[in-house]
């Protein structure tokens, strides 16, 4: 007769930005961009930009969808922390970025990438730090139909 009990109380303590395989998460996080001249090496400029996201993030499929984005991405886990990594080289644009979150609370998110913008001739090196926290799945609805 105890089981089923224990089994309501893990029910009922369940948070509810976790259900059906889903976790939802509100983050913040700063990047801090150094931007320099690839040929002398000289840094031609460096700021910090605040980065807000509503992700919800598939733990079944592994995926994560950014509301500002729109599209699910495929991500790995190691260590309980998602990555995902981009990369691009084209005719305008080489870089590699990687992005981690950690799927434990309390929720941390990280980044760092580096991007040469041959067009330009400027190269970009970013780094980011910032925490999350569990929302509710009508958060990320919200954010997902608003214009960007």
């Amino acid at each position: 007769m105890k089981l089923p009990i224990l089994f309501g109380a893990l029910l009922l303590s369940a948070s509810p930005a976790i259900s059906n395989d889903y976790l939802y998460l509100k983050c913040k996080k700063s990047d801090d961009i150094v931007i320099t001249n690839p040929a002398t090496s000289r840094i031609i400029g460096k700021r910090t930009k605040e980065v807000s996201s509503i992700f919800k993030i598939d733990l079944t499929k592994k995926t994560l969808t950014d509301a500002r984005a729109g599209y699910p991405q495929s991500f790995t886990v190691q260590n309980k922390t998602i990555i995902i990594t981009y990369k691009v080289d084209n005719n305008q644009l080489k870089s590699s970025d990687m992005f981690k979150l950690n799927l434990m609370p309390p929720y941390s998110i990280s980044s760092k990438g580096t991007a040469i913008v041959k067009t330009m001739n400027k190269s970009l090196t970013t780094r980011g730090e910032g925490s999350c926290e569990e929302v509710d799945p009508s958060v990320f609805e919200k954010a997902l139909n608003q214009p960007n």
